[in-house]
C-alpha cells in the first residue's frame, strides 16, 4: 500500500504544483512507484509543469462515475514509466463525499509506492478532501509573512485530519524581493520538521514553460536539491538546524549561505 502524501499550502502561488511534480520525479528516479493525483478540480494544472496535457482523455470524476476503468485515467510519462499522473476535472462544481475520495485514493494506492495529492490553495472542500484522502502532509511556504501565516493555520487544522506531524519545505528560500523572514524563523513559527529548502530559480521557471520537471536533469542544483527533498521523505530523513559544526573547509554541494547542512549524497 501506498504512502499517501498530501501536498498542500493555504495560500496560493508559493509553487506547491511545481513542487508535487518535480518532487514526484525525483521519487521516480529512485525507482519509486509514483502516481501523482491532481485535486485541484476546476484549476487543474499539474499536468503543465510534467508536460502530459496532451494526453488528457478523462480525469478522476470519469473513474468515479464509471465512466472509464482506472487505466484509462491513469497517465504514464514515458521518460519514466513508473510516474503516472491522474488529474481531475476542470469543472469547479464537483464536490465528493470525503470517505468516498478517501476509497478512491486508497484504490489507487494499491499499485503504487507513492501518491502524491496536489491540493487546492485554500481551507475549503477540496483541501479537506486531499488531507482526509491522505496518511501524510507536506507544507509549502515561500518567506513571505503572509504565507506564513495561512501555513500555521493550515497545521492547526491537519491535525484534526492527519495522525502524523506534517513535514516543511520552503520554497523560493533566498527570495531577494522578500527577506522579511529567515529560515530560522520560519521553523520556529511553525514548529514542524524541516525537510527541504528550494531556492529561487529561473531554470525551474523555464522547465515548467517546457514541460520538463528540473528534478530530470541532476546536473542542475534544484534538479540535486529535489532527489535530495525525494531522499529525506523515503528514508524519513529531516534537514539539520542549525546546522552542526564542522570542521571541513568546503561546503557540500547541498549548502547555502543561510547555514542550512544539506546531506552529502551520490545524484542519480
Amino acid at each position: 500500500m501506498a504512502r499517501v502524501i498530501s501536498i498542500t499550502s493555504g495560500k496560493g502561488g508559493v509553487g506547491k504544483t511545481t513542487i508535487t511534480a518535480n518532487l514526484g520525479t525525483s521519487l521516480a528516479c529512485l525507482e519509486q512507484k509514483v502516481c501523482l493525483i491532481d485535486a485541484d478540480f476546476g484549476l487543474r494544472n499539474l499536468d503543465i509543469p510534467l508536460g502530459l496535457s496532451s494526453r488528457l482523455n478523462y480525469d478522476i470524476s470519469d473513474f468515479i462515475s464509471g465512466s472509464c476503468d482506472l487505466q484509462q485515467v491513469t497517465v504514464k510519462d514515458k521518460r519514466l514509466p513508473n510516474l503516472s499522473l491522474i488529474s481531475c476535472s476542470m469543472d469547479a462544481d464537483h464536490h465528493y463525499d470525503p470517505e468516498l475520495f478517501r476509497d478512491v485514493i486508497q484504490y489507487i494506492g494499491q499499485d503504487y509506492d507513492y501518491v502524491l495529492i496536489d491540493s487546492p490553495a485554500g481551507i475549503e472542500n477540496g483541501f479537506r478532501n486531499a488531507a482526509h484522502a491522505a496518511d501524510e502532509a507536506i507544507i509549502v511556504t515561500t518567506p513571505n509573512r503572509t504565507a506564513l501565516q495561512d501555513a500555521d493555520r493550515v497545521i492547526g487544522l491537519l491535525g484534526d485530519l492527519i495522525p502524523t506531524s506534517p513535514q516543511l519545505i520552503v520554497n523560493m528560500a533566498d527570495d531577494p524581493s522578500d527577506p522579511s523572514l529567515s529560515i530560522e524563523q520560519i521553523i520556529n513559527v511553525l514548529n514542524i520538521g524541516l525537510i527541504g529548502l528550494v531556492q529561487l530559480d529561473l531554470e525551474i521557471m523555464r522547465s515548467v514553460a517546457k514541460g520538463t520537471p528540473i528534478a530530470l536533469d541532476p546536473e542542475l542544483e534544484s534538479g540535486q536539491r529535489f532527489r535530495h527533498i525525494a531522499r529525506n521523505i523515503v528514508n524519513n530523513l529531516q534537514e539539520s538546524y542549525p546546522p552542526e559544526k564542522t570542521k571541513k573547509k568546503h561546503k557540500s554541494i547541498f549548502s547555502f549561505s543561510k547555514g542550512i547542512r544539506w546531506r552529502q549524497s551520490n545524484s542519480m
